[in-house]
């Protein structure tokens, strides 16, 4: 059986993320809100850079963000290995079981050392975040804003023309709140 393999079948999943964001976005925008009381319009992406391992992370990190903050799993399929996809959809489901979605996003990515031995690539980083949860319902923030350090791992395989993220270590270096 062929998955999403094929360029037409990525550009359809991507469309379809598009139209779940847009649809999400109308549904949340019913009344005039102050933007400190919840999250905003998700970012619209642009179509993921699987062509090298180092960007194949970061457009995992992009889309990853997104399906986070849209709590649907579905949208970073493009991006990462189905054993990745796992690990990125129990943490999705663990935050719909607690009524909230993840905002977040990537202030620092520097890259530390790449070593490939195809199939597999693996890239360590460096990484400064920010995020904040908010409601599912209400799409009102639950708190402050949390700012958190990693180092970071990522084994990156080689599969049907393109690199996709296969797993990832990440050790905080500040406290996780």
């Amino acid at each position: 059986m062929r998955t999403f393999n094929s360029r037409v079948g990525r550009i359809v999943l991507i469309a379809a993320a598009i139209a779940l964001a847009v649809i999400l976005v109308a549904c949340g925008n019913r009344e005039p809100r102050e933007e400190s009381l919840g999250p905003g319009e998700p970012p619209v992406l642009s179509a993921p850079d699987l062509s090298t391992p180092e960007s194949a992370v970061r457009s995992y990190l992009d889309w990853v963000s997104l399906a986070y903050r849209l709590a649907n799993s579905e949208v970073s399929t493009q991006t990462h290995t189905l054993w990745e996809g796992v690990r990125v959809d129990s943490y999705i489901e663990l935050n719909r079981q607690q009524g909230r979605g993840i905002e977040q996003y990537i202030d620092v990515f520097e890259k530390r050392s790449e070593a490939t031995a195809e199939p597999t690539a693996t890239i360590s980083a460096y990484e400064e975040w920010r995020y904040r949860y908010f409601s599912l319902d209400a799409l009102e923030y639950l708190g402050p804003e949390y700012r958190i350090t990693y180092d970071t791992t990522y084994t990156v395989v080689f599969e049907d023309g393109r690199w996709l993220v296969d797993s990832v270590e990440a050790n905080a270096l500040t406290p996780v709140e």
